[in-house]
This record gives structure tokens, sequence and C-alpha cells, in this order.
């Protein structure tokens, strides 16, 4: 549920680019005060504060979204804007990550879709990273991989969009925080290598990153690895009005969201249902986070659209969004975790 003007098509105008798998081409911030007064709130009363803000970036216009040199279609740089568009959101429809729907909020001015196989990225040309990432997991992206942490820029961007770099979170004091984890990738090499795009990627505190955030992530595998089973998983910011930057301008969130729908291989938006698992969690991305299980910010898909400003589900039918958008996950529900089949350094490095 969340903004009804954005829940008529799932088809977004915004700039869609492809990555094809012989060769690689070239959030808003209307955060609710009900989400932004809870972080506070969490941050003044667990550990009297929040860190030390960083200088605000200089203000600068949006870089014009653009397709890049590599699209797939043929006649792409012949279209005007709105007929570009609707070229690349044809040749991303079919993507299995956003089967649930494309998250969507009411200005695609600063949403630049990208299809990078293992998972689909709106990225914020503005605040230089991801607005969400959203993916499908189930037990076929398990593997024997090994992390490659080669974190790189994403030469599927834009040429006029700037193309962040690992070294710009050098000395930060935050943590290059995966949205799609490593871990949920190690099928091959391949994959496992595209979560380390900078696209997919978003300043996080170690305490968070190193803390619930990755506990979250183990719980999505624990739940990927029943049989049977198939996840949908859309993460991303939330930001302030004035929030700190790093580097040449990266914005910093004030917390992380993520929402889990737990399915059966077989089903499909259409199979969601009121008693479909859905998990929502926003966390403060301070020094707050570190100690505490992620069960402790479990929230409703609802806060998180009023935090967001994105229309999440917009695939499910409308009755069943205002049922499973509402509710909180009950922890007590949560399957005990099982012997991983492999242990992988931590997602996080400074």
């Amino acid at each position: 549920m969340g903004f009804q003007g954005c829940r008529s098509s799932d088809a977004v105008s915004s700039l869609m680019v492809r990555r094809t798998t012989a060769s690689r081409k070239a959030t808003k911030t209307a955060v609710a005060v009900s989400i932004l007064a809870l972080v506070t709130t969490i941050g003044s009363v667990w550990c009297g504060g929040t860190p030390d803000r960083l200088p605000k970036a200089a203000a600068s216009n949006p870089p014009e979204t653009v397709p890049g040199a590599g699209s797939s279609s043929p006649a792409a740089s012949t279209l005007g804007a709105p007929e570009r568009r609707r070229s690349f959101a044809d040749s991303i429809a079919g993507s299995p990550h956003i089967a649930l729907g494309v998250p969507a909020d009411a200005d695609s001015s600063d949403d630049i879709l990208l299809d990078e196989q293992a998972y689909v990225v709106s990225y914020n040309p503005t605040r230089n990273g991801p607005n969400w990432v959203a993916w499908q997991l189930d037990r076929s992206h398990f593997g024997l991989a090994h992390r490659r942490d080669d974190f790189r820029s994403d030469p599927l961007l834009p040429a006029l969009s700037y193309h962040v770099e690992p070294r710009d979170y050098t000395r930060s004091g935050y943590d290059r925080g995966h949205m799609c984890p490593s871990a949920d990738r190690t099928r091959d090499a391949e994959q496992n290598s595209l979560t380390f795009l900078m696209t997919n990627i978003l300043p996080q505190v170690h305490e968070l990153n190193d803390g619930p955030w990755k506990k979250l992530e183990e719980y999505e595998r624990v739940l990927a690895n029943e049989a049977d089973a198939q996840l949908y998983i859309v993460a991303g910011g939330i930001f302030a009005d004035t929030q700190p930057v790093i580097g040449p301008g990266i914005s910093v969130p004030t917390a992380n969201y993520k929402i889990i729908v737990a399915l059966r291989t077989s089903q499909t938006a259409t199979d969601v249902g009121s008693q479909t698992k859905v998990v929502a969690a926003v966390m403060p991305n301070n020094l707050t986070a570190g100690g505490h299980a992620w069960t402790d910010f479990l929230t409703s898909v609802d806060e998180v659209e009023t935090a967001t400003g994105y229309d999440f589900l917009s695939r499910v039918a409308e009755a069943t969004q205002r049922v499973i958008e509402a509710s909180v996950f009950e922890p007590a529900a949560a399957p005990k975790r099982r012997s991983p089949r492999r242990t992988l350094a931590p997602d996080g490095i400074r």
C-alpha cells in the first residue's frame, strides 16, 4: 500500500539499462517524522547521541539520465525520453527480482534502474547510492564460490553520473555496506562479484553492518535454504532532509530498511495471501545498532513506505496488501538457525 498515485502501473518512467551475460554494458527525502523520530529516540536513549556528522556536500544539480552506451535496444539512442524509458522498462520487465512489483514513488527523476542480473538497482545520481536494491533468493543461488571482495565502480551507470569508487570510503568511518549481500550469491564467482559493484553499496557504521544487519542477512539465508522456498527481498536507505556525506557527495542514510517476502518456488505475486510471511525492519545507521538483535527493529511495510516514499509489492492484490503491509512479523515464528553450508567473511569492510 502507500502512495496510491504510484500504484496505477508497474511501469516506472525512469531510465533503465541492462547488463547482459556476454558483456556487462555501460530516497527519497520524504522521510516520515514517525520513523525519524523513532531512530533519533533510539539513539538518544541507547547511547546518548549519534556519531559526529561529516561536512555537508556542496549542492549540485542531478545529472541528466541518459541510456548506457551498450543499451540492448539498438534504436534507444533515437528515441525521445518517454519512449526511451518505456523501451528500457520493457527490457527489464521479465526480471525475476521484481516479480512482486517495481518499487516506485511519485518522482522518478532520480531513479536510474539497472539490471545487474544478480539483482535490480534503483540508483540515485544525486545521493550517489541506491534508492533500493531488489533480488530473488532460493537454494539455487548458493554454492561454493568464495567472496570476491572486488569492490569497483559500476560501468553500467550513465557517463554523466558520478561513478563511486571504493576509495571514496577510505577513512570515512563507514563500512561499504551491501544491500544484496555477497553471501546471497555464492553459486559462482561472477554472481558473487556482481554484489561488489558500488551501486549495491551504502555507507553503514560497522556496528550496524557487522551487527543486526548481518544477522538479518543470515536469517534470510535460513529461510531460503528451506525446501521449496523462494524469497523476494528489497533493501535500501532512509534519508533525512539534511544528511552527512562522505567522499565526493555520497549521502549517508539515517537508517537502513529491508523487506522480505517468503513464498514457495511455484508461487507468484497472485499467490501472496494474508498468511504470507513478510518481514520488514528499519535499523538506525549509528552506534546504537550494535549489541541489538535484528528483531529489535521489526516494523511494518506500511512504515517503510511512509519513511521512504516508495510503494512496494505493487503486483500483489490491493486487499492483500492492506493486510500484510500493516502487520509486523512475529519473531517467535522464526525458524531455528541451521548450520550454514560454508562460512563467509562479513560483507562490510572499511
